[in-house]
């Protein structure tokens, strides 16, 4: 069991000061290391209030830092660095200085503090014999690159300096630590199958108790969630989710569930499992409502993007405004401008992030392109948009899963027509419903049911468009919905249904069964059934479910 190897703390009503004296820190460290974070700030704190103590100081902010105090973190790493210094003590001052490097940016305090601390931390460790904190700063610079420069070659460096000094020293929490971030950064330049090999013995390293730290445990594993979110692979980050969180609750570890569920969220909403999404991402906003870290705008962001999807174009673009500098933000709403028409100022969007990108940091390109190619055709830059088609076929083919896949097959479809249009399409359709991506699948349907129509294959086209229009129902994409009855012969603001089929529709919505609804209007059940049939069918959909979708989506409950 996992709780046999990570033991359950005290509730935070148990957490008492501890007595101050000779073993006080050595206390305070025990309750940190079993995670009472109010108990250990309290004996913390019980020592510095016979005077500054350095290691005092870095384990009041480590209890800050699962606090998400950031005031208190900060403010107590800095005063641990000059009490360092002011000792002469060059290895605990570059201690210090890597752990505000991570954490400055972190906490919002920017790019240029978080580089300078970690230049700081570089220029004292350079005077002292080999040790951990060598391998730490490689961890933080690691991190920092892939961040801040989308740098996964030189990600990639450090974290193996890291794992390859850990070894050497015995040290498990930086041997594993160094091997899953190598391994994020391999996934990350394309080398899914090493790089996934990698995070996934370091998470069951992590889990079973290798790793010691409890903040190094979390971020293991939460390196592995982003690599999943990034290769879109639902069912292993499912997997991982679970033991995370079950560790994440027994532990009290609030940071890093957060950040664990908003990738998954993410996920979700890639997935179509709409719901889900919604309440995991609002249930993280409101538990980061007063959080100065940067997982809040990412939630924010995720959000956004399933309004879009949704086709609530208004709070979309209001919810992803407030996460501007936040790259998937920049996707989303590059994706709004396009959907209200205004093609240049997508494509000039997504151009400034892509070339902010290097060549060697795949993934996050890929992220990039589908909508990079949408744009630029739209604008009519058709040689560019064939340009990034080829890029996206390339990862796709080096990476080898069926998301990127589909985005390739998508991205070419979009670019031919006739015959060649609906093969690419059809791949596209099939390569998604692989993946388990409902909303692709079902945009994928509607653009191969328009390529076969286009072809004179009527009653093909038309099954595609139908089913599209299902997943859409489903989904309660009210506007994508629109577009594919349009094709079907029913303009936007036309009613297919009749007055009796309307009053029907909004019972069903209700829950109502067809004995209900015949006693609610005096009729048969026989014709409630005659009319629930005729209901599926001038709408295209397929079940009550649907209906009920698309009852809620045109405001009819």
């Amino acid at each position: 069991m996992l709780t046999a190897v990570l033991p359950r703390p005290r509730a935070p009503m148990e957490a008492e000061p501890v007595p101050a004296g000779p073993s006080a820190l050595d206390a305070a460290r025990a309750a940190l290391a079993q995670g009472d974070w109010a108990g250990a700030a309290a004996g913390f704190r019980a020592v510095l209030a016979d005077g500054e103590d350095a290691a005092a100081l870095e384990g009041l902010a480590q209890c800050a830092w699962w606090q998400d105090d950031a005031e208190v973190c900060l403010g107590s790493r800095e005063a641990a660095y000059r009490c360092h210094r002011a000792a002469g003590d060059d290895l605990g001052a570059a201690r210090a200085a890597t752990a505000l490097a991570w954490d400055s940016l972190l906490f919002g305090r920017g790019a240029a503090v978080a580089q300078g601390w970690a230049r700081r931390a570089r220029d004292l460790l350079g005077a002292v014999p080999e040790a951990a904190e060598h391998g730490w700063l490689a961890v933080r610079e690691a991190e920092l690159a892939l961040a801040l420069g989308h740098d996964q070659v030189a990600a990639q460096a450090s974290a193996e300096r890291a794992r390859d000094l850990g070894h050497r020293l015995g040290d498990s929490d930086l041997e594993l630590a160094g091997q899953a971030f190598s391994g994020l950064a391999q996934v990350s330049g394309g080398q899914l199958a090493e790089g996934m090999a990698r995070l996934d013995a370091a998470v069951a390293g992590a889990t079973a108790g290798d790793v010691s730290d409890l903040m190094w445990m979390g971020k293991i594993c939460c390196w592995l969630i982003v690599a999943c979110h990034e290769t879109q692979d639902v069912e292993r980050a499912a997997d991982w989710c679970r033991r995370v969180e079950t560790i994440c609750l027994d532990r009290d570890l609030r940071p890093l569930f957060n950040v664990c569920r908003i990738q998954y969220a993410s996920l979700q909403v890639s997935r179509g499992t709409w719901p889900d999404a919604e309440r995991e991402l609002t249930g993280a906003l409101d538990r980061l409502a007063g959080s100065q870290r940067g997982s809040r705008l990412d939630a924010v962001a995720q959000l956004g993007e399933l309004r879009r999807r949704q086709g609530r174009l208004d709070e979309a673009d209001a919810l992803l405004a407030q996460a501007e500098f936040v790259p998937e933000a920049v996707v989303s709403r590059a994706l709004v401008r396009l959907a209200r028409g205004d093609a240049p100022a997508a494509r000039r969007m997504l151009a400034e992030q892509l070339a902010q990108i290097p060549p060697a940091h795949r993934l996050a390109r890929a992220a990039v392109l589908p909508a990079a190619a949408a744009a630029a055709l739209a604008a009519g830059e058709r040689d560019t948009a064939a340009a990034v088609a080829d890029e996206l076929r390339e990862t796709a083919d080096l990476v080898g899963t069926d998301a990127l896949l589909g985005h390739a097959a998508a991205v070419e479809a979009a670019l031919h027509d006739g015959p060649d249009a609906v093969a690419r399409w059809s791949e596209a359709v099939r390569r998604y419903a692989s993946a388990g991506l409902r909303f692709d699948e079902a945009e994928a349907r509607l653009r191969l049911g328009e390529a076969l129509l286009a072809e004179g294959d009527r009653g093909s086209g038309r099954e595609q468009v139908l089913l599209a229009a299902d997943a859409f129902a489903a989904l309660a994409a009210g506007a994508h919905l629109e577009r594919a009855r349009s094709l079907l012969g029913a303009g936007p603001d036309a009613s297919p249904l009749t007055a009796r089929q309307t009053e029907i529709l909004r019972l069903i919505a209700q829950g109502r069964t067809n004995a209900e609804i015949a006693a609610a209007l005096h009729l048969s059940e026989h014709t409630v059934h005659r009319h629930v049939s005729n209901i599926l069918t001038a709408l295209g959909l397929g079940t009550r479910a649907a209906a009920t979708a698309y009852a809620a989506g045109h405001g009819l409950i």
